[in-house]
């Protein structure tokens, strides 16, 4: 008689890093732009990708979906800068949609993983500018696969391969990383990894419209608006915190992890 044998767990791969596929990014571009009122325009977005493709990731697992057929279950993009650009995109002079691939990127960012590759040497902030898991990932089979092992939760574990991108394909120095968050969920992640505010913020402000009436539904015309909250307490364009006169309706928060 044979004797059951426990099921085993975390022995199953963790996901497949692929390419980002334009289909996919498209779909992550209208999600941003309906949570992120300052979100960049597409073909802006399309363009850092095209850039530096090696850290725009999704992360295939052929055990998840219905039926076992395999899904994308998150993805991953990372803009890498130069210092100094980096540094004025913790403060908020530079703002994230404002980002150019022009004299920001920093040398070789297209060519991570080639041989050949340039930048040995530079120094190099990476800027989180999306991460998502996807709703495929819970569930029994991510629960038991840990999404690489040591219980890592998805954006870590995405993290992980962008760093292991860059420390294999370039000779950048890393002189750390930074995220702006814009949900809770956001927010709690990369505190959890050890990200700190820098202090700058956005907050999104709903305001009447100049000369707004009730439209067919009863509800009155807004339009929304940017604060900007830098370090030091200044603030940007003509607002406060409590949301100048307006409702608050989003704020992001810009979230940095210095290497040591």
């Amino acid at each position: 008689m044979t004797t059951p044998q426990p099921p085993t767990t975390g022995t199953s791969p963790p996901p497949t890093p692929l390419p980002l596929p334009s289909p996919l990014l498209r779909a992550m571009h209208a999600s941003d732009q309906a949570m992120y009122p300052a979100a960049p325009p597409y073909a802006r977005l399309r363009t850092w990708v095209a850039a530096c493709p090696a850290l725009s990731v999704r992360f295939w697992d052929a055990a998840a979906g219905g039926g076992g057929g395999g899904a994308d279950v998150g993805v991953i993009i990372v803009l890498p800068l130069r210092r100094a650009c980096w540094e004025q995109l913790l403060c908020g002079a530079v703002k994230e949609g404002d980002v150019e691939v022009g004299g920001m990127f920093p040398s070789g960012a297209g060519r991570m993983g080639m041989e050949g590759g340039e930048g040995k040497g530079e120094e190099v902030g990476l800027h989180v500018y999306h991460v998502e898991k996807f709703a495929v990932v819970s569930g029994e089979s991510g629960r038991r696969r840990g999404l690489g092992g040591g219980g890592k939760g998805f954006a870590e574990f995405a993290l992980g391969e962008v760093m292991r991108r860059v420390e294999a394909g370039t000779g950048w120095r890393v002189v750390g990383l930074s995220a702006l968050t814009a949900t809770a969920a956001g927010k709690r992640t990369f505190e959890r990894m050890g990200f700190k505010p820098t202090g700058y913020r956005e907050l999104f402000v709903a305001k009447a419209a100049q000369g707004a009436h009730a439209d067919a539904s009863g509800t009155d015309n807004q339009q929304v608006e940017m604060v900007c909250l830098y370090p030091g307490g200044e603030t940007g364009e003509g607002g406060s915190e409590k949301g100048a006169d307006g409702v608050v309706v989003s704020a992001s928060e810009m979230t940095v992890k210095y290497s040591v």
